[in-house]
């Protein structure tokens, strides 16, 4: 039996931030044990008295388990790869057969798992018809692996490989002398010198590389119903008793409740105003702004404890009073005009609206809903309108802005709601973030709720002697959110998140309507043609009448809906000349 392991744990675990932003990922828990310990424990159930690990990303974690457990630290200062990392143990493994094992894998019922049997065997390796992307070949008689790259994965006669593998030393020769090399680049240089790994498929075997949020939480959630209690983010932020999962945001966060209290688990690499919101929320609740209390911040967890705001956010609320919901929506209006109010001298916030965030904004619809969602371009009318919706913005005074100030961003608990996600907080027009409430996609306000909540945030913010706020601001912050918004749907769409696909329809809607109010010709032309492609691609015209006549110079059909709105249908007559281009 081999008596010595290699195990690697040296990878950054980037598919499965945010988890992995300040854990790496082989110290996880899965069923209440890292999967570092777990294939430890299983290698040395065979034997294996001596074990190295290898480590790179927040090595010093690593490091300090090796030292608890008995096992050997190799810290690479620049990441060598699968096959690299045998390079740099060479000595430890000297002429004597050894494990090869990833870290960060789950699996149960491998079995005993031979060492090589005859001379054209170089290895053993652990492999799965049923789990995985089965992106290597083995012949059928001795299972010997014969291609490491299908052309075919996934197809009959494909396997996993597992990143469980007994070696002979002589697989050594076959690693690069040099820098990053992967242990399946040696496997096929072996294989042109005619010794080949052998592939064990066990029947019954359960293996997962736990390699995505998704997977992670289902490995977890499949054994244990409070799973999470030993995640150390959880442990470290005093986290006990019952812990739901409640979700993670493409914001690259993970929520957990327990009790009366959120957990929030970030990455804050990609997104660095994820490590602001504990400090905004402190500040926020200083001037008196209604947002949940901080009861734990740890930095270096990328962990964040709040109070429990409620379960049911504005949109469900409004839902769910109907006429009454207008009450509440005044409420909303007023607390926003006191948060716009605010003057953030000396807090650390993001980059303000500026040209190039606008721009940002319009490339993001150019590329992510038109190009991506519709595929069609922006013409150059289309766009230079927006440059001129973007232009009047700037002359607005700048305001503290909430960034995203939607209905799934008030929370209501026992009558009382809590504003949430304001860490992207920065400098721009107030009416962004009151056009991003009154032209939420999500909800279907009455054009009369609008006027009547547009005229009290005037009023409450002494603009209502500014006639230009409600005819001229408000709708080109209308235009400039729901551009935005198209954009990001687009792209969530894109990547598998198709339940952002229904609110490009509303979306596009609530653009008719406020590029008709600025006389947008070429961008209300732009919105009637995506509402009737919108309606097509969704096919959901159950509460749908078309109207194919309303003297349109462009020729394309209305689309109205019964929405519950004061008028059943609203048919547009607006002789624009613009067109989408495909």
């Amino acid at each position: 039996m081999a008596k010595k392991a290699i195990v690697l744990a040296a990878g950054f675990g980037k598919r499965l931030r945010p988890f992995t932003s300040a854990v790496p990922k082989p110290l996880l828990p899965v069923w209440g044990e890292p999967m570092l310990a777990r294939v430890v424990r299983w290698l040395r159930e065979r034997g294996v008295e001596e074990i190295a690990v290898n480590c790179h990303y927040l090595h010093e974690q690593v490091e300090a388990w090796c030292a608890a457990n008995g096992c050997r630290a190799s810290y690479e200062p620049e990441i060598l790869g699968t096959g690299g990392a045998l390079k740099a143990l060479r000595d430890f493994i000297g002429d004597d057969d050894f494990w090869l094992v990833n870290g960060d894998i789950v699996f149960e019922g491998a079995g005993e798992i031979a060492l090589p049997e005859t001379a054209d065997e170089i290895g053993v390796c652990l492999a799965s018809e049923t789990a995985g992307p089965r992106t290597i070949e083995a012949e059928p008689e001795r299972h010997l692996v014969t291609c490491w790259k299908s052309p075919d994965p996934g197809w009959p006669g494909t396997y996993t490989y597992c990143g469980v593998a007994c070696l002979k030393a002589e697989i050594l020769k076959y690693v690069k002398p040099d820098g990053f090399s992967t242990i399946i680049e040696a496997y096929e240089k072996a294989a042109m010198d005619g010794l080949f790994v052998r592939a064990v498929v066990p029947e019954g075997l359960l293996w997962t590389d736990a390699g995505t949020v998704a997977s992670y939480l289902e490995i977890n959630e499949d054994k244990d119903e409070n799973a999470f209690a030993d995640l150390p983010q959880l442990r470290a932020a005093g986290i006990t008793g019952d812990i739901v999962f409640k979700g993670a945001r493409g914001s690259d966060r993970a929520f957990f409740k327990a009790g009366e209290k959120y957990a929030i688990v970030y990455d804050d690499a990609a997104r660095g105003e994820n490590a602001k919101y504990a400090s905004h929320a402190r500040w926020l609740k200083e001037k008196g702004i209604k947002v949940p209390a901080v009861l734990a911040d740890l930095p270096e967890m990328k962990t964040l404890v709040l109070e429990n705001a409620g379960s049911e956010d504005l949109l469900a609320r409004a839902k769910r009073r109907g006429e009454d919901r207008l009450y509440d929506y005044v409420a909303v209006v007023e607390e926003l005009v006191k948060f716009n109010a605010l003057d953030p001298a000396g807090l650390a916030l993001e980059p303000p609206f500026d040209a190039a965030l606008y721009a940002w904004e319009r490339d993001l619809f150019k590329e992510h809903c038109l190009g991506g969602y519709f595929r069609c371009e922006m013409s150059g009318e289309v766009e230079a309108e927006l440059v001129r919706v973007a232009d009047r913005l700037l002359k607005e005074p700048p305001a503290l802005v909430h960034r995203d100030f939607q209905s799934t961003n008030v929370i209501w608990k026992n009558d009382a709601f809590k504003i949430i996600d304001f860490q992207g907080m920065r400098r721009g027009a107030a009416a962004y973030d009151l056009a991003s409430l009154l032209y939420d996609p999500y909800i279907d306000l009455r054009a009369g709720e609008r006027r009547a909540l547009a005229a009290l945030y005037a009023k409450k913010s002494a603009r209502a002697e500014d006639g230009a706020f409600l005819t001229e601001v408000l709708p080109c912050a209308a235009v400039e959110r729901l551009v935005q918004a198209l954009g990001a749907y687009g792209r969530l769409t894109a990547l598998g998140k198709t339940e952002f696909e229904k609110h490009i329809l509303p979306a596009l809607e609530n653009l008719l309507e406020v590029a008709d109010t600025l006389g947008l010709e070429a961008l209300g032309a732009l919105a009637e043609e995506l509402i009737a492609r919108a309606t097509k691609k969704t096919a959901e015209t159950s509460h749908a009448c078309t109207c194919h006549d309303h003297g349109h110079e462009h020729g394309h059909a209305c689309t109205c809906h019964d929405h519950g709105h004061e008028h059943a249908c609203t048919c547009h007559h607006h002789h624009h000349g613009g067109e989408a281009r495909t």
